[in-house]
């Protein structure tokens, strides 16, 4: 396949999603493309990275040794214990 076999097919694959789109969003569409058009005068590069090699995406985490739990337990003063589940249906039984 030619790149420009696949150039005419990305834009196929895109005027059709366009298409799907609801009105609303074809504005934030322009102001991307713009961003686009902005970068390419300014000869600022492109980088791709093909889906196949793209990391999938990782939650920002922080470990916490098991060992700390204990400590979260003692965060709160005594009367906090109790049944959540119970406490919300109670407040639905209420309305």
């Amino acid at each position: 396949m030619t790149d420009l076999t696949a150039d005419q097919e990305t834009k196929q694959k895109i005027t059709a999603w366009l298409e799907e789109l609801p009105p609303q969003s074809l504005t934030v569409v322009a102001q991307f493309v713009e961003f686009l058009r902005q970068k390419a005068r300014q000869q600022h590069p492109l980088v791709v990275v093909a889906e196949k090699e793209a990391p999938p995406y990782l939650y920002p985490t922080v470990v916490a040794p098991t060992s700390s739990l204990e400590a979260w337990g003692k965060l709160l003063d005594a009367g906090y214990e109790g049944d959540a589940l119970a406490d919300t249906e109670a407040l639905y039984d209420e309305v």
